[in-house]
């Protein structure tokens, strides 16, 4: 969109550089099409890295809950605790259909009962490290569980600042390059129809033209 024409006039430019307006306008326009492309860019940029990721720490944290929970339970049959019984009794099924924000606050109350229970769970060969193994895993979960979310959302407001940045391109073009160049249209009228060809492409939305139009020699 545009695209055409800037790459016509930057390839003339011999023609009218000595022409202010047009160098600013010219120097305007490519740095439009540059946010242009670069929203463009954000916008189709692809957010499947980011679920993977979360999928992949979220296994592992499921992992070692389930690591220690399993310990804390066997302790609780050993000493007839019911109530820790009953706060450790877990399946990786049960883990697996927890919402990301539970499954986060599960984590943090294993973390809260090993601590309490640290002396006797030694015999399970579950230390502090353990534990602050498992905290880190929860801190690295609840980095990566609305990852995909703010992708999404950051798409979504490119999305909605492409249109301005495409509204400042065409402005550009019809308000000022198109009445600027009518300057050449009797002193370089080839160079001038070469614009309007240039133009005629763009408002057509033709993406399939890899070219501008042929450059003239520059006036002499």
């Amino acid at each position: 969109m545009g695209a055409t024409v800037a790459a016509y006039m930057n390839k003339n430019l011999t023609i009218w550089t000595g022409n202010k307006a047009v160098t600013d306008t010219v120097a305007g326009l490519n740095a439009a099409l540059g946010k242009v492309g670069d929203k463009a860019q954000q916008q189709e940029a692809p957010i499947v890295g980011e679920e993977e990721k979360k999928v992949l720490v979220r296994h592992d944290y499921e992992d070692e809950i389930m690591r220690i929970a399993g310990q804390l339970c066997s302790l609780a049959d050993k000493i007839g605790d019911t109530n820790l019984g009953a706060q450790t009794e877990l399946t990786l099924a049960q883990l697996d259909k927890l919402s990301v924000d539970i499954l986060e606050a599960t984590g943090k109350r294993i973390s809260g009962v090993a601590t309490a229970n640290l002396a006797a769970l030694v015999d399970y060969n579950i230390t502090q490290a353990d534990i602050t193994a498992l905290d880190a895993l929860t801190d690295q979960f609840h980095g990566v569980k609305t990852a995909p979310r703010k992708a999404i959302a950051t798409r979504a407001g490119q999305t909605k600042t492409l249109p301005p940045a495409v509204k400042s391109v065409t402005s550009l073009l019809r308000n000022h390059l198109d009445k600027q160049m009518l300057m050449f249209k009797k002193s370089n009228p080839e160079f001038y129809a070469g614009y309007a060809s240039a133009r005629v492409i763009m408002d057509r939305g033709s993406r399939k033209s890899s070219s501008p139009a042929p450059a003239p020699a520059p006036a002499k």
